[in-house]
């Protein structure tokens, strides 16, 4: 073998070596950045929790409701047990919005407590618990992936009525009527797939037998569409909890139905009791 070919030989070798080297050097750092963020994280996490005002003035939204029903708005501070700051808004509603059923509206408070609920009462005496406000770390990423710094930022996802949502939106069917009683009310989403499938494991009326008794119930009626929304557990009792929608006329596919109505279907997680709600939580 002549010394041209060894020379190459030697040179290809060199840079396998720099690029194990390189790639190897990657891995280790990736790994190491990633191992740092999950320090850091719940480290930041304990720095953005000190932040004790929230003073962004998160927007809500209201969803289903007819207009008479939140003209006029109730807003409540609950700070230790105690209502303060009643506030009366009047066609308070931000002009922009995505969707003409979706009404916004800012909380007029500019700052309060991240430990504080805002209550929202509707005009039909609809109540609103709205909790869990707060801040959370944000990891700062590059090409390279996390650059070791953070910010703390507004976390617009608050518990509303004891269930957490990705948007803070009010639907009317979720209000309560009587809070002293709903409050100890939990619902089980659907999406919380173990929860929901291991507590109906454990009812005597199964998934399945719910079903058949929603499609039993409305055996007489014009079938549009349902939804399955979850359980809900309450102190004594527990349901399975369906939306249904039905109309009382038929359009060709490409019209908008007429007469269309919207209910709420509770089915008893113990005795298959059936009990079917119009503009639920209460019949108008």
């Amino acid at each position: 073998m002549n010394k041209y070919i060894k020379g190459c030989l030697v040179i290809i070798g060199v840079f396998i070596t720099l690029a194990a080297i390189m790639i190897g050097w990657f891995f280790w750092s990736s790994d190491h950045r990633r191992k740092q963020a999950e320090i850091d994280a719940v480290e930041f996490s304990k720095e953005c929790d000190i932040v004790k005002l929230i003073t962004e003035q998160p927007e809500i939204q209201f969803a289903k409701f007819k207009k008479n029903e939140i003209n006029i708005l109730k807003f409540q501070i609950l700070r230790q047990g105690k209502f303060i700051q009643d506030t009366l808004i009047k066609n308070g509603f931000n002009k922009r919005t995505s969707y003409d059923e979706y009404k916004s509206i800012n909380i007029p408070y500019k700052t309060f407590l991240k430990t504080d609920t805002i209550v929202v009462t509707t005009q039909n005496k609809l109540h609103y618990y709205i909790s869990g406000y707060h801040h959370y770390a944000y990891l700062h990423y590059g090409m390279t992936g996390y650059v070791g710094s953070n910010d703390c930022r507004f976390s617009d996802n608050p518990t509303i009525n004891n269930e957490v949502f990705l948007r803070p939106v009010l639907f009317r069917e979720h209000g309560w009527i009587n809070p002293e009683v709903s409050k100890h009310i939990r619902k089980i989403s659907v999406s919380d797939s173990i929860e929901y499938y291991n507590f109906a494991k454990k009812s005597k009326i199964k998934i399945i037998d719910a079903d058949r008794i929603l499609k039993e119930k409305r055996k007489n009626q014009v079938f549009r569409s349902t939804t399955t929304d979850g359980i809900e557990v309450g102190p004594k009792n527990s349901y399975y909890i369906f939306g249904e929608e039905t109309e009382s006329g038929t359009l060709p596919d490409d019209l908008v139905p007429r007469n269309l109505k919207h209910y709420v279907v509770k089915i008893n997680c113990e005795t298959g009791e059936y009990k079917r709600y119009e503009n639920y939580p209460f019949d108008n």
